[in-house]
Parts: structure tokens; sequence; C-alpha cells
């Protein structure tokens, strides 16, 4: 189990750390996402919460694996 996180466009920033446009990490999440499809990972899409709520729905998918 894999998990990906898809680029949040309401949360999305450039910075010194991020310098690509939304639209640019877009296209690269689509590729990395079809990467580990093609490896046969099975992938786990985060929701767009609160953090908290975020580490919750992480976790309960851990226990349940």
């Amino acid at each position: 189990m894999t998990f990906v996180a898809p680029p949040w466009p309401e949360i999305f920033e450039n910075g010194a750390e991020r310098r690509q446009t939304l639209e640019e990490a877009s296209l690269t999440y689509d590729r990395v996402r079809e990467a580990y499809l093609d490896y046969g990972y099975s992938l786990v899409e985060l929701p767009r919460l609160a953090v908290r709520e975020r580490v919750g729905f992480v976790l309960r998918h851990l226990r349940r694996a």
C-alpha cells in the first residue's frame, strides 16, 4: 500500500522548495502515479482534509493492512 497526495489547488503555493507550478505538479503526480501502478503498487489517495484527519485516515488504513 502506497499513500499518494495529489496536488491540492486550494492550498498549493510556490516557494523556494516548491518551484513547480500547479500544472507542472499535476503532470508530475500523474506520471508518478502511473509508474507506481505499472510496477504493481496499490495506491491509496490521501483525502483533502485537515492534517489531523489525514493522519487518522492513514492510521486506519495501516491498522486494516
